[in-house]
């Protein structure tokens, strides 16, 4: 049988430290949490690749293929959504 010595007691806080910690208060939940990213392997046609990376290149702002790939899912979703 294991023996763990007794934990230390701390001192307690005076009052003036317990109102100062509760009138500092805490942050607000925020209505979305930070979402976390999923990783996911998506099979292209060589084919439909070389489109969107033409498209990117005749781009006078250049996006990464990443973004771009995500605004085209949220423009379809958006679209199906309706």
């Amino acid at each position: 049988m294991a023996v763990t010595p007794k934990p230390k007691s701390t001192p307690k806080p005076s009052e003036a430290e317990a109102e100062k910690l509760i009138r500092k208060g805490g942050s607000i939940p925020s209505e979305h949490r930070e979402q976390k990213p999923a990783s996911v392997v998506l099979r292209i046609p060589s084919e439909l690749l070389e489109r969107v990376d033409a498209t990117l290149a005749a781009r006078p702002i250049k996006v990464p293929r990443h973004q771009w790939l995500l605004e085209a899912i949220v423009e379809k979703l958006e679209q199906d959504e309706v």
